[in-house]
């Protein structure tokens, strides 16, 4: 049985791999060869998504911004 610390890593690098080619780190570009940023990146993603899912709610509700 394998240490649950060392299953835990294992899929966060699967993730991270996953993410970073996703985003095309590989290639050319201002975050060339890096995982800087990319865990933040989703982090953003998911509450921009959560929060839009709440805005689209009651945008068709026609409930007025002001």
């Amino acid at each position: 049985m394998k240490n649950p610390i060392v299953v835990e890593n294992e899929k966060r690098v699967k993730r991270m791999n996953e993410l970073y080619e996703l985003d095309q780190r590989d290639k050319p570009g201002p975050n060339q060869n890096t995982f800087t940023g990319l865990g933040v990146e989703i982090e953003t993603y998911r509450k921009f998504a959560k929060e839009l899912a709440i805005y689209e709610k009651w945008n068709d509700k026609n409930y007025p911004l002001s």
